[in-house]
């Protein structure tokens, strides 16, 4: 077994590993929401966003961001690098790891069912509460991005500057959701947790795809 084989096996076992941690996590979440009308440390979230951040200002900065996050607006920037990319994989894998987060969303939901908050709606959304669908698919997409750029872009500065961005982007949407009102903390957590599970397992499969295909196209 050569070094880089026993390095590639040991990201392997960590991935593995945080991925569970991941569903466990998630699934701990879920239990306590079903069971729990409220919880302690959504509380506290509410209080830190409503009674200490709350101005105008920051309805309209979380606002730009939510809109962002929605599905529509990730599909609109799905389409933009399906377009402007040369490889036109990295777009289609934007676009279908977008569609997947949506569906298993919608299904979660469903099954869990628990409404929205009512203290204070400074937006209006519809659908149940539980996991954030734009936790999810922020933390899918945008992570998604994060490792396209570390793995594509040659440029170690623009490289920084993207991981950065969506890393930041991905906060905001999740914090977005609870300033707005329209989620609990919980709900965002378990959707950034859940949507981390996604985003590793369609990572692994975009890699088996593209490397796949690459040499593939190298024989040919």
């Amino acid at each position: 077994m050569t070094e880089e084989t026993k390095n590639n096996n040991i990201k392997f076992c960590i991935n593995l590993s945080i991925v569970i941690l991941a569903m466990i996590a998630f699934f701990a979440l879920e239990v306590f929401v079903v069971h729990f009308d409220s919880l302690k440390i959504d509380e506290v979230f509410y209080s830190i966003f409503h009674d200490d951040i709350e101005s105008n200002f920051m309805t309209n900065f979380y606002k730009i961001f939510t809109h962002i996050g929605s599905f529509y607006g990730l599909i609109v920037i799905s389409l933009v690098l399906l377009i402007a990319l040369k490889d036109k994989r990295l777009g289609i894998a934007a676009i279908v790891n977008l569609i997947i987060v949506g569906v298993f969303n919608f299904v979660i939901k469903i099954i869990v069912r628990r409404p929205r908050p009512n203290d204070i709606n400074i937006i209006t959304e519809s659908g149940f509460s539980f996991p954030s669908g734009h936790a999810m698919m922020s933390i899918a997409f945008f992570g998604l991005l994060i490792y396209f750029a570390y793995k594509f872009v040659k440029n170690r500065g623009l490289k920084i500057f993207l991981i950065i961005l969506f890393s930041f982007t991905t906060f905001m949407l999740g914090a977005s959701r609870i300033y707005l009102g329209v989620h609990y903390f919980s709900d965002v957590s378990a959707g950034f947790l859940i949507g981390y599970v996604i985003l590793s397992f369609d990572i692994f499969l975009f890699n088996r795809l593209y490397n796949c295909k690459f040499k593939i196209s190298n024989k040919s």
